[in-house]
This record gives C-alpha cells, structure tokens and sequence, in this order.
C-alpha cells in the first residue's frame, strides 16, 4: 500500500502522520495481522469499515473511528490481540457536526494519549478533502456506501469466523485433556502409593486408581451414586466391547528383579510358589551389588513404577474428533492398548508413577521380564521415537469427522495403515 501524507488537527497542534490507506476488501481484511510493530508516526486508514478485530495480531493499537469529513467519532485505546470494537453514533456534546463513522485509522499503542485526540478533532488526508470538496457544492448530507463493497464485513466473518470458532474449540477441549491428565497424575500416585504399601498387589493397584477416578466419571452426593461413578471406571478398566479403556502396567519389579533378589525364607512365609523381594534393613544392604539377570541393585528392585495409558473420551465437538485423528494418523501401533483405544475414538493419556516399596514385593502372576542392564549399564541416547510414514487421511468435512472410504480407519485397526490405495496415488490432504 502506499504511503500518503496526513494530519491529526487537535485543539491543541496539527501532528503529520505517515498514512497507508486500505481501500480494497483484500487489504483491509489483512490490515495489520501478523505485522510485527508500528511505528510511532504510521496508521493504517481502513476506508469504508465500521468494525474491527485484532484477530492475528501481535500487538494492541489505538483505534480512531472518523465519518466522511475526516471528523473523529470515538477513541478506542489499547486495544488488545483477539478482541473487536465497532463504532457508535457520535455525542451531540462533544462533536455536534460528526456524520456516522464511515472509516477506522489504526494507530500505534499509546497514540491517543500522546497526541491528545478527543471526539471533534479531525484528520486531514486526500480522500477526506476530496468528499468535502464534492460536497460543498451538493445538497446531501451524506454519502451512500459504495455498492460494490456491501456485505465485506459478512465475507470477513464467513473466512475469519470458522478458524476462530475452531480455534477456541481446540483451546476449550485441550484445557479439559490438561485437567483430566491432572487427575489421572493424581489417580496413578494413589495407586502407586497402594501396591508400595500392599505387596505390589495388582488388585490394590487398581481399587486405589479406581477410587480416585470417581470424581472424573460424575461423582455424586450419595453413596448410590459414588458406586455408579466407581462402577463405570471398573468397566473401563475390566473391559467393554471395544475392550478395555483403562490399561495399568507394573513395570518394576520385573521377572528378573524377583530372579535376583527372592528371598526363599519370604516366599516360605507367603506359602505360595510367588517369589518375595525383600524391604526391610535396606540401608545395610550393599548398593554396589548388581543382580545378574536385572541388572539391578535390591534398592533398585524396591522400586514400583507403574505405567497407566487411560482413554480419555472427548467432550468438545469437532476439536476432538481433529485431536483423535491426528493421533491416529502418528500412532506406530508398537502399543495395542493405545492403539486400541485410538479406534475407539478415545484420546489416550499415559503417566509414568515411581514409588519406593514400603512393605515386601511378592511376585505378581504375569511380570514385565526385562532382562540384563540396558546398554551394558551405560546411558546413551535412544534417538528419535519411531513413526509411521503414512500420509494423512483424505477427509471430506473441515474437521476430518468423514473420511474418504479408501483412507478411512476400520474399527479395531493399529492406525499404522491408510487403507488400500491404487499404485502410488497420494491420497489429497484434508479439506
């Protein structure tokens, strides 16, 4: 846009401005969106326009609302990113000759106050000049708008309405995932806290978590209702038809760490065929002696660590729906239960809980075997995750709630394939 010279005529001096008119649909829509900064002496005079936003911008601005004459209608300071302001009609006490606001002038931060403009005052540039100049010889009061620039705003509103509607949905749903992590953070530490103090027994595991998820799953005010909540996060937990929702996974002590570390005394104690690590006087055992098979230490074989992968059913409309293919779309399917849970439209949360042990680990019926010191007892850097090198599904709706029938997931799949595909076509990326 180019660059013309203006004037802000106060009561008190005449300031010059550097002034960029946007006179198009295209330009004004763009406006100041993703512009860094303005200067001090530059404004952006959106002509035709009663309205703004600050959608996309990265700074606030001085908003000054001027009818035909250039004449200055209403002040708007500091006007923040993501907000929107309109015009009113002007106060007879302040500005008595103002016509209604035809055009907006964004200014720099601060402007206003600098400059003192107030309601009355008047801003000199070449369009303004030109109109008052038609207009002293014709006996109309006003202008009509331009016909080809009706309905701009509607045009404005149907491009930048969808992306902000979904915007604040995926901020409203991603602000319940947050708490709902919380409360599975939560849930997992009362269940790690459990199996330190019972033996390491799955069963007390998954009461405690269970009982810590009944305010996630409704809650109540009565015990009826506190066992519907409890009942309804068992079920998630035992098994639905789509399979479990909930997985618990005790990752220490393992296999190997029971193979090195049984005490036999223990297990005769038990009167079972489980093994027993013991916990007591472990600060008088030797931390320099590694177990064989684990590659642990007894310290490090009093160590229970549980990982928890819990389907979280979303709640928001669209951003969920986006959310969960997204994740498909990534998933490697290397774990059945995420993938699983993924297929069943459910948004998988995983939290990692380490507990010392408080009491005696007795051997669970099926432990994790991980065998052997990994990296011969050297850390070293994995690297990247793996993941899939699918492309992403063709959809046919803005929030990939349809998918085309050749890339659609079929219920129960691993979301590592795309579905069938002729030759090498790519699949079109989503609407």
């Amino acid at each position: 846009m180019p660059v013309t010279e203006a004037l802000i005529q106060t009561r008190s001096a005449s300031h010059p401005l550097r002034l960029r008119v946007a006179n198009s649909f295209c330009s004004r829509f763009a406006g100041l969106m993703f512009k860094k900064r303005l200067a001090a002496d530059e404004a952006l005079l959106l002509t035709w326009c009663q309205s703004v936003h600050t959608a996309f911008m990265r700074f606030a601005i001085d908003l000054v609302y001027l009818d035909e004459n250039g004449c200055v209608t209403k002040c708007v300071e500091k006007l923040k990113p993501w907000r929107c302001s309109r015009s009113s009609l002007p106060k007879a006490d302040r500005c008595p000759a103002a016509l209604p606001a035809r055009h907006v002038l964004e200014l720099a931060p601060g402007t206003i106050a600098r400059l003192g403009i107030r309601e009355g005052d008047r801003v000199v540039y070449p369009e303004a000049e030109r109109h008052r100049a038609r207009m002293a010889g014709s006996t109309e009061t006003t202008r009509p708008r331009p016909s080809r620039q009706g309905g701009a705003g509607m045009v404005e509103f149907i491009v930048v309405g969808p992306i902000l509607t979904m915007l604040g949905l995926s901020v409203l749903q991603y602000g319940m995932l947050f708490f709902a992590k919380n409360q599975v953070n939560h849930a997992g530490f009362m269940a790690a806290r459990a199996g330190a103090m019972m033996n390491a027994s799955v069963n007390a595991i998954e009461d405690a978590y269970v009982d810590a998820l009944i305010p996630a799953y409704g809650g109540g005010t009565s015990a009826g209702e506190l066992a519907e909540a409890r009942q309804r996060a068992r079920t998630d937990l035992t098994g639905r038809p789509d399979g479990r929702m909930l997985a618990i996974e005790m990752l220490n002590p393992t296999k190997e760490s029971f193979d090195d570390w049984n005490d036999a005394g223990l297990q005769q104690t038990v009167g079972n065929s489980r093994r027993v690590i013991p916990n007591s006087e472990l600060a008088l055992r030797d931390p320099g002696r590694i177990g064989s098979q684990s590659g642990q230490s007894i310290h490090d074989a009093n160590l229970i660590k549980l990982r928890i992968t819990h389907a979280y059913e979303p709640k928001v409309p669209v951003a969920g729906t986006v959310f969960n293919r997204y994740l498909r779309w990534m998933d490697n399917g290397s774990n059945p239960d995420y993938s699983r849970m993924l297929s069943a439209g459910r948004i998988p949360l995983v939290t990692h809980v380490t507990l010392n042990m408080h009491s005696d680990a007795i051997e669970p019926p099926n432990p994790v075997s991980m065998p052997g010191p990994g990296n011969n007892g050297r850390p070293s850097d994995p690297g990247t995750p793996p993941a899939n090198g699918n492309p992403p599904p063709s959809c046919l709706t803005a929030g990939c709630t349809v998918e085309t029938p050749q890339t659609a997931f079929a219920p129960g799949d691993t979301g590592t394939g795309g579905g069938a595909q002729t030759g090498s076509q790519e699949p079109p990326p989503c609407m």
